[in-house]
């Protein structure tokens, strides 16, 4: 069958081999899922006599190089997913691997149109660059495309919690909320609001677990009527702050899930008569903005997520040999700046 290396499929490979699909595309693509030795030369002999060559270049199947790696990401312009994307790009093209950015415009419906289309186009690996959101039928639907990937040999990691189990590089369980606060209290404050996103998005929902949990620990009353939730833009942080004022509440800090939000927080103390720290300390989270005083006025202290890195090591794993269990945890950095201080 030596003329027919192009219209043979994966799946007579499998027939011929006796075995499934997704173990013809493990052994192909080198995902690192356990295989026998007799298995594999059962399979690599099948494939040398029908000629088949995957659904790549045959210069990618000769070098052992991947078809490629997808990263989907909610909006490639905000800061969030660009350092992100950075990770991933350079990294990809230091291993000679090609990598796609997907991006969703923060449409669900999309995001699965994306996922239907790795699938189809067998990539390599794909790595999901935010959290997802609480609603069980989105979990659900979604663990179940990442399932079915993985039967396909292609490997999912994701960059914040999912509600299922995947592959996961991280900055940790409460992505900085646990720190924000102790920082906080470190300072002095005793009175905190907390200004969140999206409220059924998993990682903001951790976050606010954890700074809460911070202040517990210190016998802090963490008050519901303190939490106000928008959404992670500057117009967000605008409206909560608006919403505190408002409200008539007392506090001396806020801490807020990122650094949009804390620039809107910031805008609007300042049109309603406040200084910053003098009356009120501000901040922020992911480290958007670090010594910008341009768009700022004033550099804010924030805590930093290494971005690049998240990428590179969410590469690294999909072309590495670890298992769907992994779980990478990097650490994050207090930028001490101008809008907190001791009271």
């Amino acid at each position: 069958m030596e003329d027919e290396g192009m219209s043979v499929t994966i799946r007579d490979v499998a027939v011929r081999s006796g075995v499934s699909i997704a173990t013809v595309s493990r052994v192909v693509n080198h995902t690192g899922y356990p295989v026998s030795q007799e298995l594999q030369e059962k399979i690599l002999n099948s494939i040398k006599e029908l000629n088949y060559i995957p659904n790549r270049s045959a210069r990618a199947l000769k070098t052992n190089k991947g078809r490629g790696i997808a990263l989907i990401v909610r909006k490639i312009s905000d800061p969030y997913y660009c350092g992100i994307a950075d990770g991933v790009t350079e990294t990809a093209i230091k291993h000679d691997v090609v990598a796609s950015v997907f991006n969703s415009l923060q449409d669900t419906t999309l995001e699965m149109r994306f996922f239907q289309m790795i699938l189809e186009q067998q990539y390599d690996g794909v790595i999901i660059g935010g959290s997802g959101y609480s609603n069980k039928e989105s979990i659900s639907r979604e663990e179940k495309t990442v399932n079915m990937l993985r039967q396909q040999g292609c490997k999912a990691v994701a960059l914040g919690p999912q509600g299922f189990p995947i592959a996961v590089v991280s900055v940790g369980k409460t992505g900085g909320g646990m720190k924000g606060a102790e920082y906080l209290y470190n300072h002095g404050h005793r009175k905190i609001a907390f200004f969140g996103g999206y409220k059924n998005h998993l990682a903001d929902g951790l976050r606010l677990q954890g700074f809460q949990e911070a202040l517990a620990s210190h016998n802090l009353e963490t008050t519901e009527t303190l939490v106000f939730n928008s959404d992670y833009s500057r117009r967000g942080g605008y409206e909560s702050c608006q919403n505190l004022l408002k409200s008539g509440q007392k506090c001396t800090a806020i801490f807020c899930s990122n650094d949009h939000i804390a620039r809107g927080a910031i805008r609007c103390l300042r049109d309603a008569g406040f200084q910053i720290p003098e009356d009120f300390s501000v901040m922020g989270t992911c480290g958007f903005y670090r010594n910008d005083d341009f768009v700022l006025g004033t550099p804010l202290t924030t805590i930093a997520f290494p971005f690049y890195d998240m990428g590179r090591c969410a590469v690294e794993y999909i072309l590495g040999d670890k298992n769907d269990t992994y779980r990478k945890i990097l650490p994050t950095e207090i930028i001490e700046d101008s809008t907190v201080k001791f009271l």
